[in-house]
């Protein structure tokens, strides 16, 4: 049992979560009065402290006695950041700052410009409307095709911007959750974003979440094409009790080729004896490399990785599944 003096200093690095430096001589003294490293007193102190979940680094079995070592807590299994290089909170929530658009600074127009100014900025860069700005903290309204057809209609006696304006959309924080974003979207058709910084971003628009959201799908659609074409691949060509043999299944019930993961069906294409019996127009290492890749990338997915998938990566889905379709539609499989 160590010393009362060792005990408080433990409960100290756990309550705190911050590591307390000690020489190995001061580590020998707090928890047992040790003056050695005894095989029985490096042995108590190492098993007191699995108990306790912490750890002295370096090891303090080796070394000169009076070196510094670091007593903390063992490494608690954490959430991976989408960032490494940031110590941030986990933020459960998808905020509108996700978006793409949320972080573009707008192309703006000032107050007191021309309606030609307007007409060449929205025709250069095919807008339909353009916030009225004089600075990047403020917007004073948007202006139109529609605003400026409905100001000439009603005969408007004016060749300024402002005089055009309308004020048909929102602005909100970069924080606010992201499902609530989607609905003034909708509802507004144009929302500006707001930064810490009392910046002014977007805007986002309905175009700007279809994007999105399709950024968003397309790898789950890629995978499962890949994985329908695999299972065509695969279909009616391997006696079942050979595939259930190779794979070795005992936890659960395998009825077809669908009951597979892709896993297995890597396994599956890789055997030597398979690989004659499915008579693939292919380099089997070449082929058998890129469906790892793919299955690499599927974990990814599957198991909702913060990262968005790469574009190399996207870009290898989408030529795979391209490959598969066009050998699935030759072969008449």
């Amino acid at each position: 049992m160590p010393r009362q003096e060792f005990i408080d200093l433990v409960h100290k690095v756990k309550k705190e979560g911050k590591s307390e430096q000690l020489t190995i001589r001061n580590l020998l003294k707090l928890f047992g009065n040790y003056e050695k490293r005894t095989s029985g007193n490096v042995w108590r102190i190492n098993e007191y402290l699995k108990k306790e979940k912490l750890v002295i680094v370096p090891n303090f079995q080796g070394g000169w006695v009076d070196q510094y070592v670091e007593l903390k807590e063992m490494d608690k299994a954490r959430i991976k950041s989408g960032n490494e290089s940031e110590e941030e909170k986990f933020d459960p929530i998808n905020r509108l700052s996700v978006l793409k658009a949320a972080s573009q600074t707008p192309i703006s127009i000032s107050r007191d410009a021309t309606l030609e100014k307007a007409y060449h900025l929205m025709w250069k860069n095919d807008f339909s409307q353009l916030p009225v700005m004089n600075n990047d903290r403020e917007i004073f309204g948007i202006i139109s095709w529609q605003s400026i057809a409905k100001g000439l209609i009603t005969k408007k006696d004016s060749n300024c911007v402002k005089d055009f304006m309308i004020n048909d959309y929102k602005i909100l924080s970069e924080d606010t959750p992201l499902f609530e974003s989607i609905k003034e979207v909708i509802k507004t058709e144009m929302v500006f974003v707001k930064t810490r910084d009392n910046k002014i971003k977007g805007p986002v628009t309905p175009f700007d979440l279809n994007e999105e959201f399709l950024e968003q799908i397309e790898p789950f659609i890629l995978l499962e094409q890949i994985e329908n074409f695999i299972r065509l691949i695969l279909h009616n060509k391997i006696v079942l009790q050979d595939i259930l043999k190779l794979l070795n299944i005992t936890d659960r019930k395998v009825e077809s080729i669908s009951d597979l993961t892709f896993g297995e069906y890597v396994l599956i294409i890789e055997n030597s004896e398979n690989w004659i019996l499915l008579d693939l127009p292919f380099v089997k290492a070449d082929f058998t490399n890129e469906m790892h890749e793919i299955r690499k990338i599927r974990n990814g997915v599957m198991h909702f990785h913060p990262d968005k998938v790469s574009e190399p990566e996207l870009k290898h889905l989408r030529s795979m599944s391209k490959f598969l379709m066009d050998y699935i539609k030759n072969s008449n499989l």
